[in-house]
């Protein structure tokens, strides 16, 4: 489904570029592991279960059905890239999601502050926090503005990785999905690994995702240094990975979306 464009590294920071083919597999894989992140199928699934046996006339399943036909289906471009980079770090990766996004949702228009990614990461056998930030970008020019800046993909996840009261707010979101569930054992490694080297020795992501633009280092290249340079003698690690889709933005929607609205 992807296809290796480029990689490099400074330090302890690694980038990599690569083409998506659009075959069977990218669309199974958009159709099912996205479409079921972005629309939180398990997670809505939970929802109506606790709620039909509450209906209990035919007047309160008719005002019950309403409700939950209206959930919004018209999603925006940054939900997209960041459920297709969840279910690509998952797949590829091996990362874990103790939690969907989604249902912290208080306004369906509205994105959530702190991280686009919030999670667990097994790194050559070592439980890591995992956070990090997505992009996505139809500008024909490299780098695209999107990364930088101060709403910039680098300086948020310099920020992640160097501003306490932020890697406190995402530990303090990512406790609360974690405890008495089977994430619970992994997060306190992960924990213990960030204490134990002075709060450092998380694993940043970033994410860029470019429909309909060609492979070209120099996306992540300078950013990929700047990053290297910032956390070069911690034990954090950095991942920034671009991935080339085969189609236009419009489509990307389409496909995440489905056409059975």
């Amino acid at each position: 489904m992807i296809n290796l464009q480029y990689t490099s590294a400074n330090h302890n920071t690694e980038w990599k570029g690569y083409n998506v083919d659009n075959n069977d597999t990218y669309l199974n894989f958009m159709k099912n592991n996205v479409r079921n992140r972005l629309k939180d199928t398990d997670g809505m699934r939970t929802v109506e279960n606790h709620l039909r046996p509450l209906a209990t006339t035919g007047f309160e399943m008719e005002n019950l059905n309403s409700l939950l036909n209206s959930v919004n289906q018209e999603e925006r471009d940054w939900a997209i890239g960041e459920s297709f980079s969840e279910a690509i770090l998952e797949q590829e990766l091996g990362a874990t999601f103790p939690w969907n996004n989604a249902r912290d949702t208080r306004n369906e228009n509205a994105s959530l502050p702190g991280a686009d990614i919030v999670g667990l990461i097994n790194d050559d056998g070592q439980q890591k926090l995992l956070f990090g930030e997505v992009k996505t970008s139809i500008q024909g020019q490299y780098p695209p503005h999107v990364m930088y800046g101060r709403s910039g993909m680098t300086h948020q996840l310099e920020t992640i990785g160097t501003n306490l009261t932020r890697l406190m707010t995402l530990i303090t979101w990512l406790v609360h999905r974690c405890k008495d569930t089977e994430h619970e054992a992994n997060f306190n490694e992960a924990f213990r690994h960030l204490i134990q080297n002075a709060n450092q020795g998380m694993y940043l992501v970033g994410v860029l995702v470019r429909p309909n633009i060609i492979a070209n280092e120099d996306d992540l290249k300078s950013r990929g240094t700047t990053l290297g340079n910032t956390f070069n003698g911690t034990v954090t690690k950095a991942l920034l990975l671009a991935y080339y889709l085969p189609h236009l933005l419009t489509d990307f929607a389409s496909l995440a979306i489905g056409g059975d609205q």
